[in-house]
């Protein structure tokens, strides 16, 4: 029979592994965000500036509308390619996990080796998010441009039912960077349909995982977002021996 181990069981040894080596990852996580955040406000930049110049120039709100659409399709694509640093980031926790050797670079991984299986398997991750809450975004603008409380319900009702979707599907192929790493022979479409193999009956357990975390998380945004640059390695640490865990339980003996 197998046992897995308790939450807290996971969280101990994950904050065990990580004295004395949070240096590096506060690093990969710091730097992770600043380019994810300098592209992003990049291309927003640009997009805000394209959007008004086509606007004041033409006059036209459908040309605008037309620009900012292909800016957000931009956003979406830079999104997905940017994704690939969590392969490398998960390469980094698992490596140390597992004594291994670990550096800095292991963020860069995805864009060295196996990149379209990579990009795949991020932007599987990406559309998931994307899909399920696109509608309340879309809904929610509408909202701050009519001050129209029927629009601020139906955003509501789509975040609900985005959510309820989002969840269990996300839950279903998060571990997919792991099993990437450990089945490097299988393609991105084979990684995705093990992990949700895997997961199945697991996603319980994943989802209580990530939601006893909920506490510190207030606490970071409370710190001005500060806290965050310790808590997301141990988080990351955390879901990879959850991960190993979930691959070699410890067997006992039916009574």
């Amino acid at each position: 029979m197998k046992q897995y181990k308790k939450n807290y069981e996971l969280k101990n040894t994950a904050k065990d592994k990580l004295d004395g080596k949070y240096g590096g990852a506060v690093l990969i996580f710091l730097l992770s965000v600043l380019i994810t955040e300098v592209t992003s406000l990049f291309i927003s930049s640009i997009a805000t500036t394209t959007v008004n110049t086509v606007y004041f120039s033409t006059g036209s709100l459908s040309a605008s509308t037309a620009i900012s659409f292909v800016f957000d399709l931009i956003l979406l694509v830079a999104k997905v390619v940017l994704g690939v640093m969590n392969a490398g980031i998960t390469l980094y926790f698992l490596n140390m996990a597992c004594g291994q050797p670990y550096m800095i670079r292991d963020l860069f991984y995805g864009f060295r080796t196996d990149s379209s299986k990579i990009l795949t398997i991020a932007g599987a991750m990406v559309l998931c998010q994307t899909i399920c809450l696109w509608p309340c975004l879309y809904l929610g603008q509408n909202y701050w441009s009519t001050h129209d409380g029927k629009w601020l319900f139906y955003a509501l009702a789509a975040l609900v039912i985005g959510f309820s979707i989002y969840i269990p599907i996300s839950l279903g192929i998060e571990l997919s960077f792991y099993l990437m790493l450990d089945f490097p022979q299988y393609s991105a479409r084979e990684i995705l349909s093990l992990c949700w193999r895997l997961m199945k009956g697991q996603r319980g357990r994943l989802f209580y995982l990530e939601v006893s975390f909920l506490p510190l998380m207030l606490l970071c945004i409370l710190s001005f977002g500060i806290g965050f640059l310790w808590l997301n390695p141990y988080m990351q640490m955390t879901y990879t021996y959850f991960f190993l865990d979930l691959m070699n339980p410890k067997e006992t003996e039916r009574s």
